[in-house]
Parts: structure tokens; C-alpha cells; sequence
């Protein structure tokens, strides 16, 4: 896929939910030069036996400081981790976690002032060194109804009570982060159209991530 290099980079693969980036990953996976770091679903679903994920869309209001909380330490830690090979893939990071999931839970009056406030510091604390750094962020654009489609396609328990309006509100925090004409995010930003066909979608990764490896 990518010629070898000895450069060390980091890439989140970033979308709403439905937008591919499993599918992304497990492509990208074949190649010798990528380390995958997928979601710590596990740490979402199985926290001492507590499904964190699915209490969170059950009673967002309880939940939701609690999930982003350990959703905000779990991806912390990812970015943390070392990798051997010139390219470490993240599956989303602790910058989607804080400018999607944590200010729409705020605009929607789910979180409280004061845990919008501890959950703004406890990221700024966790960002305030390079061990999160990113070089690259992958944004698979992707609109609302078909990432709905895909959800309702893959089936799993902890996502039957998403809705379109839940995703069209994501959407939107994704454009206020990442879209070109607003956003204030200074990792640079690759954009695809992610309601391609998987190929097309591949075709524009590879294409991309062949030329950052060379140069």
C-alpha cells in the first residue's frame, strides 16, 4: 500500500456514528506500516461489569459525565500508547470525544455548567503535554440518514435508541470542528466523502496516506 519509511505519525480517523471507521481501520490494518488503535469499547461496555455505553444512551442526563469522563481517560491513554510501526491509526481520539460528544451533551443542557467545566479541565490537563499529539486527522464526512442506515445494518444492543436527530446534531459538531470554512482545529485535516462506496473511500485513504509516507 504505502513505501517504507522512518517517520512516525500519528492519524485519528474521525465521523460520526455509522460513517465507517471500523471499516477504515480494518482496511488500513492490512498494511505493514499501520498500527491500528481501535475505540476502548471494551472500557465503555465493561467497566467491573458495568455497560457504561449503553447506560449513557439509556439516561444521558445520569451517565453522560460519568461516560465522557472514562471516555476522556481511555482515549487519553490510547494516545499514549507506543507504537513500532510508521503509522498509528486512531479510531476517533480524546479531541472528538471533547469538541462532538461533550459539547453537544452541554447544548443540549444534558451536563450541568459545573461538569462542563470539570470535563473542559480535565481535557486541557490531558492535552496540556505532546503525548496526545496528532498529525493527521481523517474525517469521514459522512450525512446523518446514511450513517442511520448503517447503524440499523450492523445492529448492536447498546445503539438501538440512536436517532436521526441524535445524528444530524453530531453531524454538526463534527462540521464546527473539522469542516474547512469554520473550523479552528490546527492539526491538518483530510476530508472524505464517506458515503462512497468502501473502494472509493479506500482509493481516497490510500492515495493520501502514500504521499504523506514518501515525502
Amino acid at each position: 500500500m504505502m513505501s517504507s519509511s522512518n517517520k512516525k505519525l500519528t492519524i485519528a480517523v474521525e465521523g460520526n456514528i455509522g460513517s465507517g471507521k471500523s471499516t477504515v481501520l480494518g482496511h488500513l490494518g492490512q498494511s505493514s506500516l499501520c498500527d491500528i488503535v481501535a475505540e476502548p469499547v471494551e472500557a465503555w461496555t465493561n467497566l467491573k461489569g458495568n455497560n457504561l455505553l449503553a447506560m449513557l444512551y439509556t439516561d444521558p442526563k445520569r451517565w453522560g459525565f460519568a461516560f465522557q469522563a472514562n471516555a476522556q481517560m481511555s482515549l487519553a491513554k490510547l494516545h499514549a500508547q507506543p507504537t513500532k510501526l510508521p503509522l498509528k491509526i486512531m479510531e476517533r481520539s480524546i479531541y472528538s470525544a471533547r469538541y462532538c460528544f461533550v459539547e453537544n451533551l452541554y447544548r443540549n443542557q444534558i451536563l450541568h455548567d459545573v461538569e462542563y467545566e470539570i470535563l473542559k479541565d480535565w481535557f486541557n490537563m490531558l492535552t496540556s503535554n505532546d503525548s496526545c499529539h496528532l498529525d493527521l486527522i481523517i474525517y469521514l464526512r459522512t450525512q446523518p440518514e446514511t450513517c442511520l442506515e448503517r447503524i440499523k445494518t450492523r445492529n448492536r444492543p447498546e445503539e438501538q435508541s440512536i436517532t436521526l436527530d441524535y445524528l444530524n446534531q453530531l453531524h454538526e459538531r463534527h462540521e464546527e470542528w473539522l469542516s474547512p470554512q469554520i473550523r479552528t482545529v490546527k492539526t491538518p485535516v483530510l476530508i472524505i466523502d464517506a458515503n462512497q462506496t468502501q473502494e472509493h473511500v479506500y482509493k481516497d485513504t490510500n492515495v493520501y496516506l502514500e504521499n504523506l509516507v514518501s515525502c
